[in-house]
């Protein structure tokens, strides 16, 4: 891959083994606390809906996740139709878009784990399809869903204000407004806090999620189509999630979930802009370009393999203090220890771990 060029075979062999590897996982890896937070979560969301009722009928982990895995397959189905309109299908550019985003840490978990950005990246992508095939039936479908998930979604509206009043379609403009004045009584967005360097903690957690040369390669990217003019209704959605998230953050801390989903979305600009940067430079010049995606590539592909290790890692290697969350698994051996003991309480469990505890049957002890 040193022209960082990624054929058919290729890109479809990662896919096979990504898929795999992330079924796997989604019937070995124990209930997160994400999930049990959704699960007993008081506000009632789609995601909370949907896993109520599962859980309801099956009482399993897997059964709640396997409804998620199914919206991140049909998120791939969408974003490579999307890709489509950008690059030639099965193209080297085609493919290195579809490998960076399934190798996206925050998009390999919503495959796995019941979490809050996998249905709204879904709904996104399925905006974005709808309105550049014309579906306007299921353009408007996916806004009113979107609507009830667990995100700050007047931010796609207002992104979809915006793209629409520049290009003088004056019913989506008319629609969206409705929708932002909707989500505004369903769900207010509370603006609170005061400055305390959340802006720093929220780009340390953009870097987290792509990597950090590859989040400085979305604002670059974002800023290049900026000027350039070419701007559509994918960027627009971007660079309002960057721009808010961002103003926000100054005075307080926000939630990544709930712009995340419209931002992972922006590979397309990244490539796009790479493609073209490529374009106009000689042979000998476009070495850095290439060392440049190689390594991101490789980064990428370092996070995944953590992921899909986090158990081996936490299990067999004396680093499971840099792991983002061993109480997956120390929990539940808690658990079984009570319960070996005759014990169905617990003296002291934190507020970050009572909902996981709830999950096993352990409550605190009166």
């Amino acid at each position: 891959m040193g022209k960082c060029e990624i054929s058919k075979r290729a890109i479809d062999s990662v896919t096979i083994l990504f898929l795999l590897g992330v079924l796997v996982l989604l019937f070995m890896t124990p209930f997160s606390q994400t999930e049990a937070n959704i699960l007993f979560s008081r506000h009632i969301t789609i995601e909370s809906f949907l896993v109520r009722n599962i859980f309801q009928y099956f009482h399993s982990d897997w059964s709640m996740r396997i409804l998620f895995f199914l919206f991140s397959v049909g998120s791939i189905v969408l974003y490579r139709s999307i890709l489509e309109s950008y690059f030639e299908k099965n193209s080297s550019y085609y493919n290195l878009a579809l490998l960076i985003f399934i190798l996206l840490p925050g998009v390999t978990l919503s495959f796995i784990l019941v979490n809050y950005a996998t249905i709204p990246i879904f709904l996104t992508l399925l905006i974005v399809y709808s309105y550049k095939k014309e579906f306007n039936i299921l353009l408007v479908l996916a806004m009113v869903l979107l609507l009830f998930t667990h995100s700050a979604q007047f931010v796609i509206y207002l992104a979809i204000v915006l793209y629409s009043y520049q290009k003088k379609r004056w019913w989506l403009t008319l629609l969206a407004i409705g929708f932002i004045l909707l989500a505004s009584s369903v769900s207010v967005y509370e603006i609170d806090g005061i400055p305390r360097g959340h802006l720093v903690q929220l780009v340390g957690i953009y870097a987290a999620i792509f990597s950090p040369t590859l989040f400085l390669l979305v604002v670059y990217a974002v800023y290049k189509v900026a000027i350039r003019g070419d701007k559509e209704i994918l960027w627009y959605i971007v660079v309002t999630a960057l721009t808010i998230s961002v103003l926000l953050s100054i005075r307080q801390a926000i939630k990544i979930t709930d712009f995340a989903p419209f931002v992972v979305i922006s590979i397309p600009l990244v490539v796009t802009v790479f493609r073209d940067s490529l374009a106009i430079r000689l042979k000998e010049f476009r070495k850095i370009y290439y060392l440049v995606c190689n390594v991101i590539v490789l980064v990428l592909l370092l996070e995944t393999s953590v992921i899909f290790l986090h158990y081996p890692l936490y299990r067999y290697t004396p680093f499971k203090e840099l792991l983002l969350d061993t109480s997956i698994y120390e929990i539940p051996q808690i658990v079984e220890e009570l319960k070996d003991k005759g014990k169905v309480c617990k003296d002291e469990i934190s507020k970050k771990d009572y909902t996981l505890y709830l999950y096993y049957g352990v409550a605190r002890c009166p």
